[in-house]
């Protein structure tokens, strides 16, 4: 009797272990379903900005929070809602805030505005119309433009008018006594040289001879493509008055002179000789 009083005592103890141990687990996952079942909601978030401007109007329906009221403008209606599981820790959260007032406490104080947005989506670039951005819508528009455009025309009538001179005007050829000659030019100059002093000494000016006035001039003289003399001037005097107005009566006395050749009439309309007049005794040479 004792013997199975004994051996069901183990059983017992073991049944009773079991049962709590059941009991057990099922209070576990009862309990902790029910506080995951019941765990309150997210609380609502706020999302700081800084307003650049004060609005005199108070919005009607706010999104964010700022240092003072701003109307805002563009459209929201694309914007995507940011879902509670990926919601910004409450410690990120309470740094953010932070920053932002730091950031107002600074532009109060007159320091350059930052702003806490991480990331700003930039706005699409509106294509530029092609009418409007014309050359000639562009300078019609302008003041600037049609000023410079009165200007630009004025200049090109100005350029036009000096080409057209410039194709007017006669082709001129220089010889000097230094000046390396052609042969048609060389030939020309050599009859001009015999007629001038002979010339000159036909009618060598009598008060040198009378006075015993010597010296030397640099005259230059221009002869048109049919011989006829166009201008005289003395570039450098010989000190007397008389032996500068002898070698210019020389020059006229002389003309007309003998016309271009073909050759030298198809590239010079004038001719410009450039000579050194000496006056020694009873005798005129130009060299």
């Amino acid at each position: 009797m004792q013997q199975s009083i004994v051996s069901e005592e183990p059983e017992n103890r073991f049944g009773i272990a079991v049962f709590l141990a059941t009991a057990l687990h099922v209070i576990l996952v009862l309990g902790l379903g029910f506080e995951i079942g019941n765990q309150p909601p997210p609380g609502p978030q706020l999302e700081i900005t800084l307003a650049r401007q004060p609005s005199g109007a108070v919005p009607e329906e706010a999104r964010h929070l700022a240092q003072f009221n701003q109307q805002g403008s563009g459209d929201l209606s694309d914007r995507t809602s940011v879902s509670s599981a990926s919601a910004m820790p409450q410690a990120a959260a309470r740094q953010q805030a932070r920053s932002a007032a730091e950031t107002v406490q600074a532009q109060r104080a007159g320091q350059r505005p930052v702003t806490t947005r991480a990331q700003s989506r930039p706005l699409p670039a509106e294509a530029p119309d092609s009418a409007s951005t014309s050359p000639a819508a562009v300078a019609g528009s302008s003041p600037e433009a049609q000023r410079l455009q009165g200007e630009l025309a004025t200049l090109e009538a100005i350029l036009e008018e000096q080409a057209q001179d410039y194709s007017n005007r006669p082709r001129v050829r220089r010889l000097t006594s230094l000046s390396t000659r052609e042969a048609v030019d060389a030939r020309y100059l050599h009859a001009w040289r015999q007629r001038v002093e002979a010339v000159g000494n036909q009618y060598y000016p009598e008060a040198s001879i009378r006075y015993g006035l010597y010296g030397s001039l640099r005259l230059l003289v221009v002869i048109n493509a049919d011989g006829q003399l166009e201008d005289i001037r003395i570039l450098s005097s010989s000190g007397y008055a008389v032996l500068d107005e002898a070698a210019i009566k020389i020059v006229r006395m002389a003309a007309p002179y003998a016309p271009f050749p073909g050759a030298l009439r198809a590239t010079t309309d004038q001719l410009e000789i450039i000579r050194t007049w000496q006056f020694q005794e009873n005798r005129l040479s130009s060299g």
